[in-house]
């Protein structure tokens, strides 16, 4: 038995706070549960009344008899900890708190949710709140909240394919509910957090998803307490497929930091969620509708095959205009094959369309069911949109039945989208016949493509799973460079870190006269580099501390003693370890990669065109550490500059391994060293032909706050 069971489920609940009638919240907490049908003991509690709502009422929560399972608590905050404290003392397992005045209100409020958190460690009694809305469960009928919104038929709790809600916003998560039943959506839970205390969303998101009903969590998120333990619940609902849907809220660039390095700059709190939430399979809306059309599509329809989608439709103009939207999201309108096509003349009159998208017109009887019928078993079709009228009942009493019949037989997501709105008798009829309707165009299309990519993601989950790295396997000198005390290291120092991982770097070598440069110039041979060495100085460019092209000893003498000047006027106290001299690179196409490690889901990987792409474009992909080779191809596939690597206009295919391997064996740097290392550039880097490899050119290393590591 899980801990959750008996707060979701309770034998016997109090309402501390308790009164007659709905002005108060203590009031309209006891009316909600008692209207909506719940089957166990309920206690009010309220010192100042003998009876409440034709219940016995009791002065304390000491003063109830017999064992009590659930505390919903609405009274003033200054009195809620106390309370908590006898509710402990009594045995009672848990308690909604919907008082606010905690962190919320200032330092006495901060003081007060302080003492709540020390009675639930100390007790082990399990909190929901304060500040909480509270919870429906609909099957147990447990409507612990004091929302309106929950006012309305909560449907059949028996069926399967349910959704349950857990919402930072208490209004937003039962305004799903109460918008989602009037499109006739089966949910099982809906939650409201509240402060989180104590329970929290991942908490409640690890039990909702292991419910045998749940089909689809959703969420409204705007910031995660346990980020890591969030991510752990969002694998096992991947493992389960069980999708979450979610709207994330407090992305905005207000939250972008200043870095040192491109890497930091970029790698925005947006982009970082965004990567990290898809490489877990997790769905972003940024619409309530959009989210309820997530939610619709997964419960109403199994996972495609494909990307492959039929259109039919009475509406020529209908037709076309899905069409364009479903290419717009990258479904694909495959053409139908000249015997089905014949199959469909024989009832769509001339005037209509055989091909994809299918037009039967407004003569065609019972057109829908019997082009479904027709295209829904042609192995290049993965999906089916029917786009249909119901303003009027007459095409679901002379079709529904077969449709939804059919809908349920072929195995394949079948939608449908109404573009006059559904009268009240077609809306029960597709309620009776167990059907979804779409009245959004843009809602159907992207339903579809929600589908379309979460079977994407679960046919290539298991190829994105990196293996586990062991402490152990940093490699010694790396530990070694992290065990220094400057903050920044410096080139070489950097370069030495990607050595160290197996990934090559050009023959370089550090002088610390300008005879000892020339002597490595002529080493290395001519064309060469020059660029000072300081830990003080990260932009080596911006200080003038940088010299290319140098074709003669004289050049590379003169370019040491000005590196070395420049570099003194711009941090006259810096440190100076030297001057690298470096030979030329062959050119090859410029791209940027990098670590930056997130304060919430750690190390990330970033990649990206670069030059004037990563400065003004921002090309950029980025994927949790580790990487696994797909991962690594995927991240590549995704900027929209991928065709300058496989050759566009005329150019030659560059060596996307050995590039995808880069991002491998940083990504193992990245977590290796996630408690030590901040960020972490590597620009540029020219990658050359298919087979040549590429050349790292400069690298930056930042080190976190916390400093070194043990060696």
């Amino acid at each position: 038995m899980h801990e959750l069971d008996s707060f979701f489920a309770p034998d016997s609940i109090a309402v501390v706070g308790a009164t007659d009638g709905t002005e108060k919240i203590g009031g309209k907490v006891l009316n909600t549960l008692l209207r909506h049908g719940y089957k166990g003991n309920v206690y009010p509690v309220n010192p100042s009344r003998a009876e409440i709502s034709g219940l016995k009422a009791y002065s304390t929560i000491k003063d109830v008899p017999g064992t009590v399972d659930l505390a919903l608590i609405a009274i003033p905050a200054a009195m809620v900890p106390d309370c908590v404290q006898n509710c402990a003392e009594v045995g009672i397992k848990a308690v909604v708190i919907f008082s606010s005045g905690f962190n919320d209100a200032g330092e006495e409020g901060m003081a007060l949710q302080q003492r709540l958190h020390e009675i639930s460690n100390r007790t082990g009694i399990r909190i929901s709140g304060p500040n909480a809305e509270g919870f429906f469960s609909v099957a147990d009928s447990v409507a612990a909240t004091f929302s309106p919104a929950i006012n309305i038929d909560k449907g059949d709790s028996s069926l399967p394919n349910q959704i349950s809600i857990v919402s930072q916003s208490g209004g937003l998560g039962f305004a799903f509910f109460n918008r989602g039943r009037r499109d006739n959506l089966n949910f099982g839970h809906i939650v409201s957090v509240g402060n989180q205390v104590d329970l929290e969303i991942a908490e409640y998101m690890e039990y909702l998803v292991e419910q045998p009903l749940t089909k689809v969590v959703m969420m409204y998120v705007e910031s995660l307490k346990d980020p890591q333990r969030f991510l752990r619940a969002a694998q096992r609902a991947a493992e389960l497929a069980r999708p979450i849907v979610m709207v994330k809220v407090g992305n905005s660039k207000a939250g972008r930091r200043a870095a040192e390095s491109h890497t930091g700059a970029i790698a925005s709190s947006t982009e970082v969620i965004n990567a990290v939430f898809s490489h877990h399979g997790i769905v972003l809306a940024d619409d309530q509708d959009r989210l309820l059309d997530y939610a619709a599509a997964f419960t109403h329809n199994p996972l495609p095959r494909g990307n492959r989608v039929a259109i039919i439709s009475a509406s020529g103009g209908t037709a076309v205009w899905l069409a364009d939207a479903c290419e717009a999201a990258g479904l694909e309108i495959p053409e139908i094959d000249p015997e089905r096509q014949a199959q469909m003349a024989e009832f769509i009159p001339p005037y209509g369309s055989t091909n994809n998208p299918v037009d039967i017109t407004a003569q065609g009887v019972n057109g829908y069911a019997k082009s479904l019928e027709i295209l829904g078993d042609a192995p290049y079709i993965d999906a089916v949109i029917i786009a249909a009228t119901f303003a009027h009942e007459r095409r679901l009493i002379n079709e529904g039945k077969e449709i939804a019949e059919l809908s349920k037989k072929l195995g394949k997501p079948v939608l449908l989208y109404s573009y006059t709105l559904p009268s009240d008798g077609s809306r029960q009829l597709l309620k009776d016949l167990g059907l979804h309707c779409y009245t959004s165009l843009q809602g159907c299309v992207q339903g579809l493509k929600a589908l379309s990519d979460y079977q994407r993601f679960q046919t290539a989950r298991t190829l994105h799973q990196a293996p586990q790295r062991s402490p152990d396997e940093m490699p010694i000198q790396v530990r070694e460079f992290l065990n220094t005390p400057d903050k920044i290291l410096c080139e070489y120092e950097a370069k030495a870190l990607l050595k160290a991982y197996g990934i090559d770097v050009p023959d370089e070598a550090l002088a610390t006269t300008s005879e000892e440069a020339v002597m490595q110039a002529d080493r290395l041979g001519y064309p060469v580099a020059v660029k000072l060495q300081s830990p003080e100085i990260s932009h080596k460019t911006e200080a003038g501390a940088v010299k290319l092209f140098l074709k003669t000893p004289r050049e590379v003498r003169e370019a040491f003693e000005s590196v070395v000047a420049n570099g003194a006027a711009y941090a006259p106290s810096a440190k100076v370890r030297g001057v690298l001299v470096q030979k030329m690179a062959e050119k090859g196409v410029e791209l940027i990669a990098g670590i930056i490690n997130d304060a919430d889901f750690g190390p990330m990987i970033m990649v990206g065109l670069g030059g004037i792409y990563v400065e003004v474009l921002e090309d950029v992909a980025l994927a949790p550490a580790p990487l696994t080779e797909a991962t690594a191809h995927a991240m590549l596939r995704r900027l929209r500059g991928f065709r300058l690597l496989t050759g566009a206009r005329g150019e030659k295919p560059r060596d996307l391994d050995a590039l995808a391997s880069v991002l491998v064996r940083l990504s193992h740097l990245a977590w290796d060293a996630r408690n030590q290392l901040a960020e972490f550039d590597v620009n540029p880097i020219f990658v050359h032909e298919a087979g040549k490899g590429l050349t790292v050119v400069d690298a930056l290393a930042i080190k976190s706050e916390t400093g070194g590591v043990s060696a």
